[in-house]
């Protein structure tokens, strides 16, 4: 195939074309394979049907969906004023609407007929209309309380409510008033109350405002900001997100610290380990051990006699055995060594060696040891002590040999029992034995067992919940007031240098006592010099001192200014003025009147609001005094005063009698400023320890009094030069300014409204919040929430430099003043904002005057509020006045010093709206009655209507002026103020008569997409609910689209080019209400109804406006929000929520929901390439909004949209589309009813298999029913065979809805999370189906979870389980790894397995598209060649492999088994063969660990028995992976979440090896030194030791509570199949999953139930371990073994007590004889563990030997048998291997050393063939790790030669040689293997010549591999006769093809003569005191091939370095004699 492939490849132009045909295959394949999507329930009916059986069902509260589920919350609106307004006396606009667009509306859309409703114009009504409310229907007051209409009202508990909250109400009612507004949104004043509340809050004594007294668009806005929030509120929603958005789990389910030995700390361990053992210690003290007696060493040190210090302990363990243990020191450390007195014969002094040395002599076997004391006490003492020891030792042995001697007479009885295996538990008697524990063990029972696992169990997911990935939240703010920085300044003082005495003290007076000279007007105002605009409204505060305030008037102007009476009718005018209209005003509150006046002549605070603080933002203050000079003059003597208190005093007599005169007029004095924010950190320029001060002071220059003059002096600020040309005027201003976070003290807002903290008894000083003024930028504009309606006028120059008619026109001021009609004598309104000691509110201001100025500029803010209706009539009216300023002139008594000069009008409406720009006006020097009629006739100048008039300067435009308005009821917007006129004419239409054409309503819409956006925002809740209810009331269809026309671009403006959805989506959560839209329609057509008739026609494909949907598909989410909230108020409103799901909407809205949805989904599928966002967001609100609908709508109607949906996507998709689907899926699962919806419960009670299987299968059936989870399972199966991240995808979804399962607070009761499990039966199948992809973790590290270390990294994942058993045995593969066998990566193969008959297509890996690649032809689908896909995960993630299911008539033969996870409906899915990351093993893991969990055990039951055999076996493998996947590796080897910040740099490719490549964070390369990097690992590493111990924490529970799932499991299957488990393949796979929690390492917690149910496996199962293969049995030998060397205590003494049953039920299965086959296996386990270097320690294991001899000395069953002794002889035999053994423990890290020493026990093994192999292996391993190839093939050449000899002596072989036959090969082959001798233990032995026949084969590969090309003639004459017999002719063509390389290699290296075998290098040890016998002996040291000397010395070197530590070990390089 490959050969195929690159020939292919070599054509030119093939790329493309194999391109091509691999994307027809896959194209091709997809389409067979597109699964069909199941047709849905009809859920209603099925509910109905079925009502009684849920009812009765135990498990109700699953199965119905609660009917309180919806409910709508009226929220008040938080208002920061409780100040009534006139504004609320307005009706709801809508209840003005006369009809529905173009006449009266026909029947509605739901067939319903109803009679027009009648509209009461007038507000009196109110009152009796509410007194007939129920009282639910207005549940909110004044004190913020909450109303709610619910889904669930129960009888009596609600009456009927009015027009607004129910259909049938509003359809009954012949003439009905709606009341929207008025229980919810108005605060109405009572009958009796009302004449009060208008005297005090409305100024003119009005009543009620009316319709006609405002427009639409001001009640519309007033609506909005009055009425209260409705909110739908869903109980359940904290339950419809993921996961990690549950309410998080109770404080009892905090995680446990598990205890793992791979945790333990050593130091801690021998600590208690050497307390505990205090007590058994007999004597104590130092000894002198001499050299050992006799050596078994190949070379033994005669010359040596060296005797070394040791501290030597006598113990005497439990079981009464005396242990003699040498250590360095006291320390208690390692034993150097331990001799067991058992073998010590006697004691006997030995002279020869020492004056007090003795010698311990052993049993034969053992060598003696010699030891001496070091005075003559301790001498005899250990003498007398070891004598005392034998002596008790002999004793036993008598008493045991007498016991022995009795036991025959007894035998006979116990034959009878021998002669067939015993019915009875082996461990029965265990209760009557004299241990506390065992009698424990012979209680338990299966029953007490499983349910000790029951206490404190954790959930699955107890950690997976994770706040810091919930999603966000819907943390929508309602719309509120936005203020920026607020900043609260006070003024404290304003102090010139020029100062006076007071007019009452003395002339003599000190000179501290000096006050103001005069009377100061001071400003505060805030600009912003970067963006030259003022930035807030000017503040006016009192500064000035009680005396100097007296000298102003409290009046804004003179009387004879004030009462002038202008206009006046001239005698021969006969013209009628202007009606003038009623004003309405916003009157001041009541509670402000009650304020004492001083609070506010004293007012001096004030609240700044900054929203974008920056550095050039200025503290502007202005200062004006009283007119009387030029600027120049009266800053003469502020400049040059010193201390002088007479100067002080004449300005002060001036300034007073210039007061007293024409003291309401004012003159600009001087300015000051100061930035208000630092440079760079843009924080607040204060000291807290200062005040802050004006210290500059500037005179003002009358050419820079306007703003633009200011502010270009504020641009050069911080420029001191450009300044300098300024005069300073000696004083300051000191302030105070500080942040404000809490509410405004004694608060007063913009509009003098008294704020929440405004109290009028209150002893605080007034604060006064100031506006501030609107930027240019969107980001600045917020939506309107309060009434608000401000005029700000700014008078700004005028021209009367060439007038001629006044004479005397020098000292100008300008009178402003607002005016609503033009008659006689009328008078101005009191509308204009008051300085301090004036009104609150006055009539008329005057602006300040410039001293002989004819043409005057001015700075002037005037601010007015402006009457709620604004008329034609309302004009601001400007009078010029020459102010004299001649005070000596001689003049009358009363005569005024003021003289009119002229006036100018400006008309605040303009086209009937109010316009902003800069007015230029001509001045008319009077003013006659009607002057607002005089307009231009067009023919010249002078040329007007209306009355004579004089004009000055021939009408030339004199006066300019300037306005800003800060109103949220009026607009400026010509478009939005065009849309609401035309609103008002076409809704409103009985106003003017005739109702606008449908195509001027059209152009108007159109034009209102050009609103300015400022405006859009400001008015965002009233335009939006005005657009809603013009789509409600019209009918024609050109009006509603455009209508949603304007919608969605109004919604792109917002979203988009001002990014501010959230303003969208407050409208929606709060402000919507759709009751009110549709009110004057009898809710015959509402808002969803609309918008679901419209959207499909503008959304459709054929439509050409392609900017719509693409704006659409990008916002739709706000689109389905308004449509559902509509549905639910609709629902709520009208009380069909109460009825049947299928009867709540007509059917017409259905169908429009289906075309929405059908026009919608192809976009998703065929436009995610090009507009990519678009579609991503068009799927996530659409699949929201169908879920949504299953809370309102018929269920089966949204399944049939669901199928619709999913129908649309099929296998073979692009991953962006997969992506699309499952978060459409993730969505639609996440709903909070989800349980519900999939009835989870077995309609067929019956338990017959074949409905039963329906139930575990993803059959119609199950789909049908339960079908969300069906399509998510069907989904999730068909996901896998996708590439890699679409897996993740799916199974991340599936993890975390199954954890939100668990963590589910509603299904924590009995029996709800069984119920839930049942939903995912099919998934156990699923997996099972895909058992070989799971990733079954090939790869481990070189520690054995209990802390012990191999030599080689390989040999613990290589031999799981070690026993010699295990080596023999056929299926040793299966265990190592238990989803495939190891294969080579090269190799072709056509890999066909048959596990079950249901799963006979699953392995076959057949690949279409690799085949086309190929050019190899494929027929019938299928092609001829496989390509055998073992790669790794991480190669897999994105590739396609892909295998293909056989015929499916292979399905239709199943008898036994039962194919789970294929539905019958389904088209055949092509299968991948490639392994699942560890990351998808896990989740695929997870989700099958949580169904066998909380499956009942009925239903697991009954999925078993539809189980055949094989399909059994691969469940065990899989709870045997999850043991594998879920293991817990300890904290130090804890891998942190992949969004963990330590990252460990990556090998670079590129780079040179040395080079570290730099670490990548965010895709940017970060160039940064080795020093840097390192400290910021370690930082990192820091920070992140709390994460990886949570992390710790949460794998160790997740490892116990698997391990206790499958213990669950495992321990049902036993209970429910334990007949049929004897002779079945299960038994042994079922005791491997047991073994397999004892190789990892589990939990001390998780521990103890794994022995109990291994004691529980022993004594239900003892013919599986002792009858047949010995294989499990060595398996459970060896692990339990290393238990008890663990450094856990409770772990050794359970495994202790296991082993010991273990032999008890071996000895009693015996026919109570013999424990022979555990004996040897024991034997066999402990060299193995020997032989892998486990670091076995001495101490520990001795002591869990001495407790097994403790336990059969105690048995009381079994005293006066033979089992004791046989107990304890098989411990003298491990202790025997474990002394014989003991010192390579010590040589360990001396490989030659070592090997020695394991050849010699080797040697000791030559009558057991399995220990003896056990060696060879070890040996062989050992060999080839250190490179030597010649002595591995050596080794497995003696194992072959040891098999043959074996099988000659058992006999019934056809081998006609033994292992003579080897001697050509090597001499010492026959030598060591010929006295092969069988003991009692070579039963177990199972060696066949199949074994030998791989053996001999291994042997050739070494010894190639070794270049013993000679050797292989000799081998092969071995090999092939066998393979001549079998007629195998494809080996024999391999043998010699084998053969003739080899013997072409020996002619080439012959004739080259190239060929190392080794080479060899003498060393010699010096150093007693270290080298110990070894001193002075010279080694010979083999190396492999050409190993340098310098290669050599650096490893020993090395090597003796880390032994005896690097300054001790000394290499000697040169020839020298050594001394």
């Amino acid at each position: 195939m490959e050969r195929k492939f690159t020939r292919g490849l070599n054509k030119p132009g093939m790329a493309a074309q194999l391109r091509e045909s691999v994307s027809q295959v896959m194209r091709d394949s997809a389409a067979v394979s597109k699964p069909l999507v199941v047709e849905p329930i009809d859920f209603e009916a099925f509910i109905a049907k079925n009502k009684t059986l849920i009812q009765n069902d135990p498990q109700r509260e699953l199965l119905i969906y609660p009917a309180d589920d919806v409910s709508e919350i009226i929220m008040p609106r938080k208002q920061r004023s409780n100040a009534k307004s006139v504004a609320d006396r307005f009706e709801p606009p809508n209840e003005a609407i006369v009809c529905p667009l173009h006449g009266s509306m026909p029947l509605g859309s739901n067939g319903h007929s109803h009679s027009q409703v009648s509209r009461q114009g007038s507000l009196q009504s109110n009152g009796s209309y509410q007194n007939g409310h129920s009282s639910s229907t207005s549940l909110s007051n004044g004190n913020g309380q909450l109303s709610r209409k619910s889904s669930q009202c129960s009888n009596g508990s609600t009456s009927r409510k009015l027009s607004h909250e129910s259909y049938e109400s509003a359809l009954s009612s012949t003439t009905l008033r709606s009341h929207l507004a008025q229980p919810e949104e108005v605060d109405e004043y009572g009958d009796g109350d009302e004449e009060h509340a208008a005297g005090e809050d409305v100024i003119d004594g009005t009543t009620a405002g009316t319709r006609a007294e405002c427009t639409r668009f001001t009640r519309q806005a007033l609506y909005t900001y009055r009425a209260k929030n409705h909110l739908i509120h869903y109980k359940y929603s904290a339950y419809g997100g993921n996961c990690h958005d549950l309410p998080s789990t109770s404080p009892g389910e905090e995680l446990l610290e598990e205890v793992y030995e791979i945790d333990a700390d050593q130091d801690r361990i021998d600590e208690q380990m050497t307390r505990s053992q205090a007590d058994t210690i007999t004597k104590q003290g130092y000894l002198l051990k001499g050299p050992d007696s006799a050596s078994d060493r190949m070379f033994a040190n005669i010359g040596n006699k060296s005797f070394k210090r040791r501290y030597c302990y006598l113990r005497q363990e439990i079981d009464g055995t005396y242990m003699l243990e040498l250590h360095k020191d006291e320390k208690q450390g390692e034993a150097k060594a331990t001799i067991v007195m058992d073998f010590c014969t006697e004691v006997v002094q030995n002279p020869k060696r020492g004056r007090f040395c003795f010698e311990l002599r052993m049993t034969a076997g053992h060598k003696s040891f010699t030891l001496a004391a070091e005075n003559e006490q301790d001498f005899k003492d250990w003498l007398s002590k070891l004598s005392s020891v034998l002596a008790q030792n002999k004793a036993q042995e008598e008493k045991r040999n007498a016991s022995l001697e009795r036991q025959p007479q007894t035998t006979p009885q116990l034959q009878p029992p021998a002669m067939e295996p015993p019915t009875f538990g082996t461990l029965k008697g265990l209760d009557q034995s004299l241990h506390p524990q065992l009698m424990k063990y012979g209680r338990e029972t299966d029953h007490s067992i499983a349910q000790a696992r029951r206490e404190q169990r954790r959930r699955l997911f107890a950690c997976y919940q994770s706040p810091g990935k919930a999603i966000a939240g819907d943390n929508v703010e309602q719309y509120r007031e936005h203020f920026g920085t607020r900043i609260l300044l006070s003024c404290r003082s304003l102090r010139f240098r020029l100062q006076c005495l007071p007019t009452d003290l003395a002339e003599g007076a000190g000179g501290d006592q000096l006050c103001q000279v005069e009377p100061y007007i001071t400003s505060l105002a805030l600009y912003d010099a970067k963006a030259g605009r003022k930035l807030s409204e000017s503040f006016y505060f009192n500064i000035n001192e009680a005396s100097a305030a007296q000298l102003l008037p409290n009046t804004p102007v003179p009387a004879s200014v004030a009462g002038c009476g202008v206009p006046r009718r001239s005698e021969s005018d006969e013209r009628n003025a202007a009606q003038a209209p009623h004003s309405l005003f916003d009157g001041v509150s009541s509670e402000l009147l009650r304020c004492p006046r001083q609070q506010f002549q004293q007012l001096r605070q004030c609240l700044l609001s900054v929203t974008a603080p920056h550095s050039d933002i200025y503290l502007v203050l202005r200062i004006e005094k009283v007119l009387q000079c030029s600027i120049a003059q009266a800053a003469e003597p502020y400049v040059k005063a010193a201390r002088d208190a007479k100067l002080g005093q004449k300005v002060h007599k001036a300034a007073k009698s210039c007061a007293q005169h024409i003291g309401h007029y004012r003159q600009p004095f001087a300015w000051a400023a100061r930035p208000l924010f630092k440079a760079y950190s843009h924080e607040l320029d204060v000291d807290p320890q200062r005040e802050f001060d004006f210290n500059t002071i500037y005179r003002q220059e009358l050419p820079k009094l306007k703003d633009e003059e200011l502010l270009k002096l504020l641009l050069d600020y911080r420029k001191p030069e450009k300044l300098s040309k300024l005069t300073i005027i000696p004083g300051s201003l000191r302030l105070q300014l500080q942040l404000l976070d809490q509410t405004t003290p004694c608060g007063l807002s913009k509009s003098l409204a008294p704020l929440s903290s405004f109290s009028a008894s209150a002893k605080q000083p007034l604060t006064l919040e100031l506006a501030e003024f609107q930027g240019q930028h969107e980001r600045d504009a917020f939506p309107y929430t309060n009434f608000c309606n401000h005029l700000y006028v700014y008078p700004l120059s005028l021209q009367f430099d060439s007038q001629k008619i006044f004479s005397r026109a020098r000292n100008i001021t300008v009178v402003v003043e607002l005016r609503d009609g033009d008659g006689e004598y009328s008078k101005p309104l009191k509308c204009i904002y008051g300085r301090p000691g004036q009104d609150l509110l006055v009539s008329q201001i005057a602006c300040p005057v410039l001293h002989h100025n004819v043409t005057p500029t001015w700075y002037e803010e005037i601010k007015l509020r402006l009457p709620l209706g604004l008329f034609p009539e309302h004009h601001l009216l400007f009078s010029f006045y020459h102010v004299s300023c001649n005070l000596s002139k001689k003049r009358d008594a009363h005569a005024a010093f003021e003289t009119p000069i002229g006036y100018a009008w400006l008309p605040l409406l303009q086209k009937n709206r109010i316009c902003l720009e800069e007015k230029l006006l001509p001045v008319a020097a009077t003013l006659p009655v009607g002057y607002l009629s005089i307009q231009p006739l067009g023919l010249g100048k002078g040329q007007n209507c209306g009355p004579e008039i004089q004009w000055i300067d021939n009408q030339r435009q004199l006066y300019s002026v300037g306005l800003r308005l800060d109103s949220t009821v009026l607009t400026s917007d010509q478009h939005l103020h065009n849309f609401f006129a035309h609103c008002e004419r076409l809704l409103e239409g009985g106003k003017t008569g005739a109702l606008p054409a449908e195509m001027e309503t059209c152009k108007i819409l159109k034009a209102a997409h050009a609103i300015d956006m400022r405006s859009l925002i400001n008015f965002l809740p009233t335009l939006l609910n005005e657009l809603f209810t013009l789509l409600v009331h019209t009918q024609s269809e050109e009006i509603g689209l455009n209508v949603i026309r304007l919608l969605t671009n109004i919604i792109h403006l917002i979203s988009d080019e001002a990014n501010r959805t959230e303003l969208l989506s407050a409208y929606v959560k709060y402000v919507f209400h759709a009751p009110y839209y549709s009110q004057q329609t009898a809710r015959t057509r509402t808002v969803h109804g609309e918008l679901c008739r419209h959207l499909p026609y503008l959304l459709n494909p054929s439509n050409t406006d392609f900017l719509i949907v693409n704006k659409f598909m990008r916002y739709s989410s706000i689109f389905f929000e308004l449509i559902v909230k509509s549905m639910a108020q609709h629902l709520l409103a009208t009380g069909r929520i109460r009825m049947l799901r299928n009867e709540r909407f007509p059917k017409e809205y259905a169908d429009r929901v289906e075309q929405l949805i059908k026009v919608l989904v192809p976009y998703i599928t065929t436009r995610y390439e090009d507009l990519g966002e678009e579609t991503q967001q068009l799927n996530r609100s659409l699949a929201r909004f169908v879920r949504q609908c299953l809370s309102y709508m018929d269920r089966g109607f949204v399944f049939k949209l669901i199928r619709f949906y999913m129908e649309q996507f099929a296998p073979g998709d692009p991953r962006v589309l997969h992506e699309y689907k499952f978060n459409f899926l993730q969505e639609i699962c996440q709903h909070e009813h989800y349980v519900p919806l999939n009835l989870p419960f077995v309609l067929n009670p019956k338990n017959r298999p074949p409905e039963l299987l329906q139930h575990f299968t993803l059959s119609e059936q199950f789909c049908r029913q339960h079908y969300l989870s069906g399509l998510l399972l069907r989904e999730l199966k068909s996901s896998l065979n996708e590439v890699g991240h679409v897996r993740r995808h799916a199974l991340a979804i599936f993890k975390d809805l199954l954890a939100k399962h668990e963590l589910d607070a509603r299904y924590q009761q009995r029996g709800q999370l069984s119920r839930i499990a049942l939903l995912y039966v099919p998934w156990l199948g699923i997996v099972m189906d895909n058992l070989h992809r799971i990733d079954d973790l090939p790869e481990s590290g070189a520690c054995t979870p209990n802390g012990h270390v191999y030599a080689d990294s390989a040999s613990y994942t290589k031999r799981l389980s070690c026993s010699s058993s295990y080596v023999f045995s056929k299926d040793s593969s299966n265990f190592g790894s238990l989803t495939s066998t190891p294969r080579s990566k090269n190799r072709l193969t056509m890999h066909i397995d048959q596990p079950s008959p249901c799963r006979t297509s699953v392995h076959i890996k057949e690949h279409n598209y690799l085949a086309a690649i190929a050019g190899s032809a494929i027929s019938n689908g299928v092609s001829n060649l496989s390509l055998n896909s073992n790669s790794d995960s991480g190669h897999s993630q994105d590739t396609t492999t892909i295998g293909a299911y056989t015929n499916g008539e292979t399905d239709v033969a199943l008898r036994n088994g039962h194919n789970r996870s294929v539905s019958v409906t389904h088209a055949q899915i092509p299968s991948r063969c490639d392994k699942f990351s560890a990351g998808e093993s896990k989740d695929l893991l997870l989700g099958f660990l949580f169904i066998v969990k909380h499956l009942s055990q009925d239903q697991m039951v009954g999925w078993w028995q539809n189980c055949n055999e094989t399909e059994t076996l691969q469940f065990l493998s899989i709870l045997d992976l999850c043991l594998l996947q879920f293991r817990y590796v300890g904290k130090k080897n804890v891998i942190l979440a992949t969004d963990a910040r330590v990252t460990r740099p990556t090998k670079a490719h590129t780079l040179p090896a040395r080079t570290a490549p730099p670490v990548l964070e965010n895709g940017h390369q970060e160039p940064s030194t080795g020093t840097l990097t390192q400290t910021r690992e370690h930082l990192l590493e820091d920070m992140d030791m709390s994460a990886r111990s949570q992390q710790a924490l949460y794998e160790s529970n997740l490892a116990t509570e698997v391990g206790m799932v499958i213990l669950d499991c495992l321990g049902l299957y036993v209970l429910q199949f334990r007949q049929l488990l004897a002779d079945s393949l299960v038994l042994p796979k079922l005791a491997r999953v047991y073994l397999r929690f004892l190789q990892l390492g589990q939990s001390e917690r998780l521990s103890k139930h794994v022995f109990a149910a291994l004691r529980a496996f022993i004594n239900n199962y003892s013919m599986a371990l002792f009858k047949g293969n010995a294989m499990l049995c060595g398996q459970m030998v060896y692990e339990l073994l290393k238990a008890c060397d663990s450094r856990l205590v409770d772990i050794r003494h359970e495994s202790c007590a296991v082993l010991y049953l273990l032999m008890r039920s071996n000895f009693e299965f015996s026919g109570r004889k013999a424990l022979t086959r555990v004996h040897l296996q024991v034997i066999i386990s402990v060299s193995q563990m020997i032989g892998n270097v486990i670091g076995l320690n001495n101490a520990r294991f001795q002591e869990s030997l001495s407790i097994i001899n403790s336990y059969a000395n105690s048995d009381k069953a079994m005293k006066g048998t033979g089992f004791p002794l046989e107990v304890k002889d098989l411990t003298r035999r491990v202790r025997t291997v474990l002394m014989a053994t003991a010192q390579m423990q010590a040589h360990h890290m001396d490989p030659e050393r070592l090997l020695e020493l394991q050849y010699s026990l080797a040697n000791s093994y030559a009558s057991t063939p399995e220990l003896r192999h056990t060696w060879l292996v070890t040996m062989a391993r050992n060999h080839e790790q250190n490179g030597n190839l010649s002595e591995a093939a050596c080794c497995h050449l003696h194992i072959a030669a040891l098999m043959c000899e074996y099988l000659r002596l058992k006999g019934g072989c056809t081998l006609n040689w033994s292992s003579t036959a080897f001697g050509k090969i090597s001499r010492n082959i026959p030598l060591d293997e010929q006295g092969l001798k069988l003991d009692a233990g070579a039963q177990d032995s199972q060696y066949t010549e199949q074994m030998l026949l791989e053996q001999l084969k291994q042997c050739a590969d070494f010894l190639d591999r070794a270049e013993r090309f000679e050797c292989l003639g000799e081998l092969y004459k071995l090999i092939l006769p066998i393979y001549e017999r079998a007629r195998s002719f494809i080996e024999l063509a391999h043998s010699y093809e084998h053969l003739t390389q080899a013997y072409n290699k020996i002619v080439e290296v012959n004739r080259s003569g190239k060929r190392m075998l080794g080479r060899f290098y003498r060393v010699v040890f010096y150093g007693m005191m270290y080298f110990e016998e070894d001193h002075a002996i010279e080694y010979v040291y083999k190396e492999p091939k050409l190993t340098s000397l310098s290669e050599i010395s650096e490893r020993l070197a090395k090597q003796y370095k880390e032994k005896f530590g690097a300054d001790v070990v000394k290499l000697i390089m040169d020839s020298s004699p050594v001394c």
